[in-house]
């Protein structure tokens, strides 16, 4: 499975109507979005994101790209990288709860001194532009999921040596 495809099918939409990712045949359609359904794993939806977040966030992540590669890294290798959200405890809770369904390692959960909580995940995935753009719109469907707030990521400079 390429690290893009990890969350398809990422809407109701993706899973009951685009045949494109599932084929033309109604049952399988229908069968994976029982399975959906029934997983308890959130559905995130695309819809939901703000472009001009989007756009921000991802030109935030170009100049943590560009020091990465400055750092000699190695996009193509696979290593964890760290995502924080934050929000109100019962929220981050709710987070904690499904992230293993999404494909997501709890690290830590930290009080905030304004009195929410920030929580740490982790997946493994490689430095390459798509994947970090994939990495980002999730972390933005999360942040709209769960109502927290999406604080970034972040991960160590790799190479083959």
């Amino acid at each position: 499975m390429a690290e893009n495809d990890r969350f398809l099918p990422l809407t109701i939409h993706d899973a009951f109507l685009d045949s494109g990712h599932l084929g033309k045949d109604l049952w399988k359609r229908s069968m994976w979005f029982a399975i959906l359904l029934l997983s308890g794993a959130p559905l995130l939806s695309e819809q939901r994101i703000d472009p001009d977040r989007v756009a921000r966030e991802l030109a935030a992540d170009a100049d943590v790209i560009a020091s990465l590669r400055r750092n000699g890294d190695d996009p193509s290798i696979v290593r964890a990288i760290d995502v924080r959200f934050v929000g109100r405890e019962r929220d981050v809770k709710k987070l904690r709860a499904v992230a293993p369904s999404m494909g997501w390692r709890f690290i830590q959960a930290v009080d905030q001194k304004d009195g929410n909580v920030a929580i740490d995940l982790q997946r493994d995935q490689s430095t390459e532009l798509p994947a970090l753009t994939a990495l980002t719109r999730e972390a933005l469907q999360i942040e709209a999921k769960f109502r927290v707030r999406y604080d970034g990521w972040g991960t160590v400079a790799t190479s083959r040596r």
